[in-house]
């Protein structure tokens, strides 16, 4: 599947200067990124790495920044796959509430 017409969750965090939620339609070959801290989430929308950075069509927050940070970042092609960080253990559930 290519990454046309690709819908992610667009949403920035008051403390990242922002505070807008709903949904945006990414150029051609863009994805959608996810960031998270340990307890809510800093930013969503689509992100220009293509497919081969976003190789999931799912969402699986990973680690980000030093070792022991408390950054986690998800890329993932799937239509408004960047609204949920799952299989985290860290107990996140919906992303600041965008479902």
């Amino acid at each position: 599947p290519g990454l046309r017409n690709l819908s992610c969750i667009s949403y920035k965090h008051p403390s990242v200067r922002g505070g807008l939620g709903g949904s945006v339609r990414c150029p051609p070959g863009q994805c959608c990124i996810g960031i998270w801290n340990r307890s809510h989430v800093l930013v969503q929308g689509c992100w220009g790495g293509g497919r081969d950075s976003c190789p999931s069509p799912t969402c699986s927050p990973s680690p980000a920044g030093p070792p022991g940070g408390a950054i986690l970042v998800c890329l993932c092609h799937g239509h408004l796959c960047n609204r949920k960080a799952m299989g985290t253990g860290t107990g996140l559930g919906t992303a600041g509430g965008l479902e």
